[in-house]
């Protein structure tokens, strides 16, 4: 399991909360703004140091209070430890394992935290950079070494951006080329790689859904198909110099999703992209688990476009995975209940208790 139990304290209305979550299935049941979201954005931030619902960190703190507190018992890889992060006016403060750590990848790392909210058709209907970040999620918890590299490239993509800017001579500027390049190309066979290996267990997960069958994804690397990083770069130095940036690389990557050779975004309703994307995280959360990591799915409000077939399917996609769920409702008669062990938790006014 990942969680063993959950402190929160004066996250916002959230006052003070101790739970003990079941390692499989759990209800956040409760009236609209009761604190079930709330409760999700904790454990989110005790994942990733940060809600999934905003950036402005100091907005969780609750009204009338200095600070928030949220702590974790995990357990991971067969081991139990601590983690706690503690948020003042403009500071936060993680703790992992009894010590202090500046890299929310550290984080990450010890707690995997996938989230399934309203707005999950973005990923397909919005920006390419959704799909980078769900990409990148993934093979940050799979390939190994995957963080060093992508801050490698990160930094070298920031040093030649800023060189472009300069004015400088053109040596200044393709000094950074070779490294830009190799880190790169690093981080373009790593996600190839990744997708690769992930859509075996899409194609497992989408079976389950008939009108999901038949999905395909491939890798836009960001720049022109069956040229080397190298080459293209070069022959884009004038036009990235006049522009002061890097137009083109692993930076620029996108995923292209489609269904029966049709791009998703005509072929499926707003309630099949919403499921569709929900297959994908469940996909990478089994590849996880394949490799005896523990996850943690948020699901916040079951996609209400869903008839009461969708939603068992996706409830038993989502046990199947093995992973820890924390799932919020305004009733129980929302989910299709089973004699699967689950925990059961009422949230009202900022408490909450456990179901009897």
């Amino acid at each position: 399991m990942a969680i063993r139990s959950l402190e929160v304290q004066h996250f916002r209305n959230l006052k003070d909360i101790h739970i003990k979550p079941l390692p499989g299935l759990n209800y956040i049941i409760g009236p609209n703004g009761s604190g079930k979201s709330s409760l999700l954005e904790a454990i989110h931030c005790l994942g990733r140091g940060k809600s999934f619902r905003t950036h402005k960190t100091n907005r969780l703190i609750c009204e009338g209070y200095s600070s928030f507190t949220v702590l974790g018992q995990v357990q991971q890889h067969g081991r139990q430890f601590m983690v706690g992060m503690q948020r003042e006016r403009g500071k936060s403060t993680i703790k992992l394992a009894g010590r202090l750590i500046a890299r929310s990848s550290e984080l990450t790392q010890a707690l995997p935290v996938a989230v399934l909210e309203p707005g999950l058709h973005r990923l397909i209907e919005e920006g390419p950079e959704h799909r980078r970040r769900f990409l990148d999620w993934g093979v940050f918890h799979v390939e190994h070494g995957f963080h060093q590299i992508w801050s490698n490239y990160r930094r070298v993509l920031a040093q030649r951006n800023a060189a472009l800017r300069s004015g400088g001579p053109r040596a200044s500027i393709v000094n950074w080329d070779q490294e830009l390049v190799q880190t790169g190309d690093q981080l373009d066979q790593a996600r190839q790689h990744y997708l690769k290996n992930l859509m075996e267990y899409v194609s497992l997960y989408s079976q389950k859904f008939p009108d999901l069958a038949e999905v395909h994804i491939t890798y836009q690397q960001g720049w022109r198909e069956g040229e080397s990083y190298a080459d293209y770069l070069a022959a884009q130095y004038t036009s990235d110099k006049e522009r002061g940036f890097t137009q083109f690389g692993p930076h620029r990557a996108d995923l292209r999703i489609r269904i029966q050779g049709v791009d998703a975004r005509e072929y499926l309703s707003r309630g099949q992209q919403k499921v569709l994307v929900a297959l994908l995280v469940l996909a990478q959360c089994e590849q996880m688990r394949m490799q005896d990591t523990s996850v943690v799915v948020l699901v916040d409000d079951l996609p209400s476009e869903l008839d009461t077939d969708k939603r068992r399917m996706l409830m038993q996609s989502l046990t199947e995975t093995g992973a820890q769920v924390f799932l919020t409702g305004t009733d129980s008669s929302l989910f299709p209940l089973d004699d699967t062990e689950h925990g059961m938790f009422h949230v009202e006014q900022g408490q909450i208790h456990v179901a009897g």
